[in-house]
């Protein structure tokens, strides 16, 4: 657990306080006694300071509309506008979509998406520094979001397998993704999306400036291949390493209520979604990304 946390922590801020309650073994922090859509500039940066002390946080019963949204995202960092447009809020380049919902006989989001351990964006040559979602409208059952804690997990590998991690790379795809997501997929990759987002790569293991702490940086989605290895080799050890990474010890299971506000890091967590009733129920998640500053490798 993060030394500077305590269960009762509070930050003053103008004379007003939000408090930061640790979780998950202190991988998380929920911010509470804020309202996003009200904050002042000096709060949302005492918020994005908080953020920089956990992989995960969580800031509940908010009510946002896109500006406000767009608003607090920037406040975090740069804003990354998504590669496939056509899922986007209308206006609103950098809000995505996530929803089952049919309006005038047209999706109006992605469904089904985020299934599967993965990070985001790890496919741009400045991968994504932070994912944000928005819960509208959440299911009152399953539609979880699991995030694993990949610094912990690197921690916890013997050494000599560190050593032997320690200058792996991996190629990343952006088409390798989509033609996974759905074998019919290539109909759907536009050819300005592919010109915009070439195949990568980034180490396998990720050092952190500053301190140096190492950790696994991995991803189901858009891994193509490990580099020096034979294919079926490296897909073996991604998925080897995916399934260390996923065990209970090292995941912060999130039950979504609606107006939750859930912000991580990219690049020291690996997450994955949960199915719902989606006959029964409706979802709408707005996603925003922040760009990173720096390529990893």
């Amino acid at each position: 657990m993060n030394a500077t946390l305590s269960a009762n922590m509070l930050r003053r801020i103008s004379g007003r306080r939000f408090g930061e309650i640790p979780f998950a073994g202190g991988m998380g922090i929920e911010l509470t006694g804020l309202d996003l859509s009200t904050a002042s500039d000096e709060t949302l940066e005492a918020v994005a300071g908080a953020h920089r002390t956990a992989s995960v946080m969580l800031i509940r019963n908010q009510t946002l509309n896109p500006d406000q949204l767009v608003r607090f995202g920037r406040a975090l960092g740069a804003l990354e506008d998504h590669t496939r447009e056509q899922f986007t809020l209308p206006g609103y380049p950098t809000i995505y979509i996530l929803s089952n919902k049919v309006v005038d006989g047209r999706r109006i989001g992605v469904h089904r998406d985020g299934m599967g351990w993965h990070t985001d964006g790890t496919y741009l040559s400045q991968p994504l520094a932070t994912t944000v979602l928005y819960g509208v409208e959440t299911p009152p059952e399953g539609a979880d979001t699991l995030l694993a804690d990949m610094r912990a997990a690197y921690d916890a590998l013997p050494e000599d397998r560190r050593r032997e991690l320690d200058d792996k790379q991996v190629l990343h795809s952006f088409v390798h993704l989509i033609e996974n997501l759905n074998p019919d997929a290539k109909s759907v990759v536009t050819e300005e999306q592919r010109q915009r987002a070439p195949d990568v790569i980034h180490p396998l293991v990720r050092k952190r400036p500053g301190d140096g702490a190492r950790s696994l940086y991995l991803t189901s989605g858009t891994s193509k291949a490990v580099l020096g290895m034979p294919p079926q080799a490296g897909r073996d050890l991604i998925r080897e390493l995916i399934a260390h990474a996923t065990q209970d010890r090292f995941v912060y299971r999130h039950a979504w209520r609606p107006g939750d506000v859930l912000v991580w890091s990219n690049l020291y967590t690996m997450h994955t979604a949960t199915p719902y009733n989606d006959v029964r129920y409706e979802r709408l998640v707005y996603r925003l990304w922040i760009k990173g500053e720096q390529a990893l490798a």
